[in-house]
């Protein structure tokens, strides 16, 4: 047998497979690398992005004032794979105590997902490392960078260019701020809207708010519950906790916890230990104020595996029936509802994720099962309730979550890609319990409606939320229409009986009856026509869902088309003249599809992705007609229809959602391209006058609207379209209702007025308390 020593070695594509590949999204990557800064004690950790659609010029960096790292610390830890530092002793930082959310030293190749080169600067702590010797005063921090291209352009390990890793000594007279700093540069990929906003909605919950996992004020709950603040995190009592700032791109918009929090409904605590499982549900102090004292209620019951648990403690808050307010505070609390997870105070994914059902509340919820899942007939002292499963709620009616530490959490163990835990017989007691308390939640919700309240009236107040009562939407929908039918019937028979008596009186009394009979009249007819528009804006609802998870297709799409497109290049320059001129057709014709599939990628960006509705502000008016002239630019192409943007660049609209603006150009563009004919034009200009009304015109050639008949195309359904037109549909009646609705959440108006010498027809819309930059 030869002498030669047989050992292993690892290829550097491992990096890929452990960072690229391995992590599946560049919001998990990132989150990763903010939760190394937690287990580096640091009390304040920042996110900053720039020119994150520009790969070869975009920057990542993350700040943080945690203990830094020395060179022994930083080759031991950071520079070692699987390495471990963070596993030796008790697994706690030395700061503040922490216990380690890492476990599997790859969280740091977190940054190899993101970036193509990683630069790294730290100071470290001066009581932190042990690698300070007591005998020197040399204070050292250390400066490095990775290339992983030039690390993956070796084969193994050993045989990486000295330059590819780089490592540099920082010697420092005196102590000075200790912290990390890593710069990522040469972005693997350009960020798109889409993967930006649903970054910036996990970073949003990536730790528990505060209103959540502080003392909950008398004026939610009166009653003392199970603890006073949930046991989130296992650390000192001296640890002040991480605060994460966004900056740059990464900067998110306001939020709206307190109000939330005020509007919920029912409270449920649930704690889990080694005596056993305790629940508290309790109405809030809104909903007792509505409806009446109703007692809290507790229970106890065997933990299910008191030798493995895991033991845990949770806080969830409750609403009842639909949201009410403005439409961004209802728009923000949808995005954090949902029963979450967390682990030593950050969410683990993709729990309480709306798309995801690990409580099995969406099939019940759909199945309209009237019986609940987890409990059984009976328990003490509280009787199941007839049909209780039908007042389940779904998800988002749910705040809150489910508070796990390393200790506590018994088997439970993440997965390597840092999305959900392990599945085995730990995460299903998890769930067990878990859903039992909602389930209990909704038995004790049930006894509380066995004697109704009376009707209360709905409210809507400025910049916060308050909700409907239970009882206000619950019954099936044909006997909500019943409902409705037979109010018009009734309105129109008091203006029957209305235009009767003022037959019986005096002539002089007469015209104020049949005047108010009238309007009884019109007010009936105008009720049921509505009726049926309802109806389609639910399913109006439905597709907008479908195409806001499409939108992550489409842009898949946009990729696929672009790298067919380079390959048929590609084989055009390898194959004979006669081929490549058939080849050349087929490239035209995917050049093509790729423009059709990168402008409606853009408008479902610029519609249904989370950033477009994240924040009112002035939005650019020309900037955004541009936008949308470009989803229908195919089609007036080949009508020979010629666009005209005469609107001042630096016109202002107030402040509202730029999906808002975008739906409102796209409706009234389609409109202008149908109607404009062939070799048409179609133009928008702007004026501002002295009060701040900016009122913009959109006129087009072609068919004409009389401005004194102009009110009839703003009734539901009133289309004039009866071509159905590949891009551009067939008219249902709805886009100048839509855009009418729209502009009056501003304050605007919308309206047909007399066009400009050339054109047929002109819409006016006015926008209050506009400006120019």
């Amino acid at each position: 047998m030869s002498d030669h020593k047989i050992r292993f070695s690892v290829d550097t594509h491992l990096f890929r497979e452990l960072g690229e590949l391995l992590v599946g999204r560049e919001s998990t990557a990132l989150i990763e690398l903010v939760k190394n800064a937690y287990d580096a004690d640091a009390t304040e950790v920042t996110v900053y992005g720039e020119g994150l659609d520009d790969p070869e010029h975009g920057v990542i960096r993350i700040s943080d004032d945690g203990v830094g790292m020395t060179p022994d610390t930083f080759e031991r830890g950071f520079l070692r794979i699987a390495g471990r530092l963070k596993g030796e002793g008790s697994r706690r930082s030395k700061r503040f105590g922490r216990r380690y959310t890492g476990a599997k030293g790859v969280g740091r190749l977190a940054a190899h997902k993101l970036a193509r080169e990683l630069g790294v600067v730290s100071t470290p702590w001066h009581e932190a490392s042990d690698a300070i010797a007591a005998e020197s005063l040399e204070f050292k921090g250390v400066s490095g960078s990775i290339k992983w291209d030039q690390v993956e352009s070796a084969e193994t390990l050993d045989k990486i260019a000295d330059d590819a890793v780089v490592v540099n000594e920082i010697l420092l007279d005196v102590p000075t701020k200790a912290g990390t700093t890593l710069t990522l540069t040469r972005l693997r990929r350009k960020w798109s809207k889409s993967q930006l906003g649903r970054f910036l909605l996990e970073v949003e919950a990536l730790q528990a708010p505060p209103v959540i996992t502080g003392v909950l004020p008398k004026a939610v709950l009166s009653d003392a519950g199970l603890f006073e603040s949930p046991m989130v995190v296992d650390a000192s009592t001296q640890d002040p906790g991480l605060k994460v700032k966004l900056e740059g791109a990464f900067e998110t918009g306001d939020n709206y916890w307190t109000s939330v929090v005020d509007a919920a409904h029912w409270i449920l605590e649930i704690d889990a230990s080694i005596e056993g499982v305790r629940y508290f549900v309790s109405p809030t102090a809104q909903w007792t104020k509505k409806n009446g004292a109703f007692e809290a209620r507790t229970w106890f019951e065997e933990h299910p595996s008191p030798e493995e648990g895991p033991f845990f403690q949770g806080r969830l808050l409750i609403r009842e029936g639909s949201a009410k307010g403005r439409n961004d505070t209802r728009a923000w609390a949808s995005r954090v509802s949902g029963v979450r997870v967390y682990m030593e105070g950050f969410r683990v994914l993709p729990y309480g994720d709306e798309s995801d059902d690990w409580l099995f509340l969406s099939r019940d919820v759909t199945a309209r099962d009237r019986k609940l899942r987890f409990l059984s007939d009976d328990i003490d002292n509280l009787p199941e309730a007839e049909d209780e499963g039908l007042l389940l709620l779904p998800s988002k009616h749910y705040l809150g979550g489910v508070f796990l530490t390393v200790d506590r959490a018994g088997s439970l163990d993440m997965l390597v890609n840092r999305e959900g835990f392990v599945p085995g017989e730990a995460l299903d007691r998890l769930v067990t319990v878990v859903r039992k308390g909602i389930d209990l939640a909704t038995r004790v919700r049930a006894s509380a409606k066995a004697t109704p309240p009376l009707p209360l009236p709905i409210r809507e107040t400025q910049g916060s939320l308050e909700w409907q009562n239970e009882k206000a939407q619950s019954g099936p929908r044909d006997a909500l229409k019943g409902r409705a039918e037979a109010t018009f019937q009734t309105l129109e028979n008091q203006a029957t009986n209305l235009e009767r008596l003022a037959q019986s009186l005096p002539i002089a009394f007469r015209p104020q009856l049949l005047n108010a009979a009238s309007e009884i009249q019109h007010a009936a007819s105008v009720s049921r026509e509505l009726m049926p528009s309802a109806s389609m804006v639910l399913v109006l609802a439905s597709v907008g869902t479908q195409l806001a998870a499409f939108t992550h297709e489409v842009s898949r799409l946009v990729s696929t088309a672009s790298d067919f497109e380079a390959l048929l290049g590609t084989i055009r320059a390898q194959v004979p003249s006669p081929v490549s001129q058939q080849l050349s057709k087929v490239s035209s014709a995917a050049a093509d599809l790729r423009r059709a599939i990168e402008r409606q990628a853009a408008y479902l960006l610029d519609i249904v992705t989370p950033d477009s509705r994240r924040r009112r502000s002035r939005q650019p008016c020309s900037e955004i007609l541009d936008a949308a002239w470009r989803l229908v630019s195919t089609s007036a192409e080949q009508r020979g229809i010629v666009w005209q943007n005469n609107v001042s660049a630096d016109a202002r609209t107030p402040p509202m959602f730029r999906a808002e603006l975008m739906a409102i150009f796209s409706n009234l563009l389609t409109n202008a391209v149908k109607a404009a004919g062939k070799n048409g034009r179609i133009q928008a200009l702007d004026t501002l006058h002295s009060d701040g009304t900016l009122v913009l015109h959109i006129e087009n050639t072609g068919a004409a609207v009389d401005p004194s008949e102009g009110e009839r195309w703003f009734r539901p359904f009133e289309s004039s379209s009866v071509e159905v037109d590949p891009v551009l549909g067939q008219g249902m009646g709805l886009g100048l209702v839509i855009t009418r609705d729209l502009l009056s959440d501003v304050g605007g108006t919308v309206e047909f007025v007399r066009a400009h010498h050339g054109f047929a027809t002109a819409l006016a819309l006015k926008f209050p308390g506009a400006h120019r930059e």
